[in-house]
């Protein structure tokens, strides 16, 4: 009965496996049960929670299994949460959604005690990939793993920190080595896109009314969270707007918007979007808190680096990059009329600024003169 309790626990806390799926297959419930029945209100209900904690907090609960009736709710909310983010269509939902189940599964592999590289090797032969591990004596916290340099550069490709390049990787004989917290850092790449990849599902228009009381919450939810990580604007920590995000140059806006959207950035766009911002008033918390959709956001690495490019912890106070520069890294994307007569996004801002201000100034007169034509 415990072996038992314990694979019903083990596919429902990582339900992205194959394993899950024909597990759900071979029980019987069908989409009409999963979204209709009163027996499957419980699923339906973590499905919704499921999705509003990837949103609020960028990581899914993984509640503790006492029972197979619990580890078969939590299991069927899975593919309940998928239906309700197919139904929103939200670009943006769906790769927070992913990425919030993939880092809470490889947070859940961290946390393991024992059985940690049982699940890693199932995780790994679920991905294909074949890995071995090579433990040091006397060392159990240098433990390696070793993974072919195809596999490491399949998943590892949107890493984007400096140490995840295989230039400074060791590599032997055509494989990689990494710690075993490293790997499962991999593991988590590869979830993220297994998840993302199959969404949005193809749901029917009326299935997606049946549920809309639940994904009504759910928009209600994003929508916060958008507003929150200043889609109306930048704003102080006294609460005003201290700065116009549409006066900001394309190249500048576009890092920012794939920041949001949870996409890896290249370090020198971070860079430049840090500087930018910094030089534009921002407080250091303000700007960390642009970075925490990342796939691979870590609150103390962002800190310093802010805080580096700050002058905290330096003689040096950056300031953002020229045009030419960023023309140069690849960070320079949309020209427009405006781009072509400065040579630096501060300039750009400057510019637009006055022109935002001035057309402001405008409009009363315009609507004075409007109500005296009429």
């Amino acid at each position: 009965m415990e072996e038992v309790v314990k694979e019903e626990t083990r596919i429902c806390l990582y339900p992205f496996l194959s394993a899950a799926s024909k597990h759900v297959e071979e029980s019987g419930v069908t989409l009409e049960d999963l979204i209709s029945s009163a027996v499957f209100e419980r699923a339906r209900l973590r499905g919704k929670e499921r999705i509003i904690e990837a949103i609020k907090g960028g990581a899914v609960r993984k509640p503790a299994i006492i029972s197979n009736a619990q580890a078969e709710m939590e299991l069927l909310s899975y593919p309940c949460a998928r239906i309700l983010v197919s139904c929103i269509g939200d670009d943006y939902l769906i790769r927070r959604y992913a990425l919030s189940e993939a880092k809470s599964a490889h947070e859940k592999i961290l946390a393991s005690t024992g059985s940690s590289s049982d699940i890693i090797y199932a995780l790994s032969e679920e991905f294909g990939i074949r890995v071995d591990f090579l433990r040091l004596p006397h060392e159990r916290e240098q433990e390696q793993v070793q993974m072919p340099f195809v596999d490491y550069l399949r998943f590892a490709a949107n890493l984007r920190d400096k140490r995840w390049k295989l230039v400074n990787r060791g590599l032997e004989k055509g494989r990689v080595k990494l710690r075993k917290s490293e790997f499962v850092r991999i593991i988590q790449e590869a979830i993220y896109e297994r998840i993302k990849k199959d969404l949005p599902l193809d749901v029917p228009a009326d299935i997606c009314e049946a549920i809309s009381r639940y994904t009504v919450d759910i928009k209600k939810e994003l929508e916060e969270k958008r507003k929150k990580f200043g889609d109306a604007g930048f704003e102080s920590g006294s609460g005003f707007l201290v700065k116009d995000p549409s006066c900001f140059p394309p190249c500048i806006s576009y890092i920012l918007s794939n920041l949001k959207e949870g996409v890896n950035v290249p370090h020198t766009a971070r860079f430049a979007v840090t500087a930018f911002l910094l030089n534009m008033g921002l407080t250091e918390n303000e700007i960390i808190e642009t970075y925490k959709n990342s796939p691979d956001f870590d609150e103390d690495r962002t800190r310093y680096q802010v805080e580096h490019i700050a002058g905290d912890t330096g003689s040096v106070r950056y300031t953002a990059p020229s045009c030419a520069t960023m023309r140069t890294y690849g960070n320079c994307v949309g020209n427009d009329e405006i781009c072509e007569k400065v040579s630096h996004p501060l300039s750009y801002y400057k510019w637009k600024l006055k022109l935002e201000m001035k057309r402001k100034k405008e409009l009363p007169g315009k609507s004075k003169s409007g109500e005296k034509d009429q």
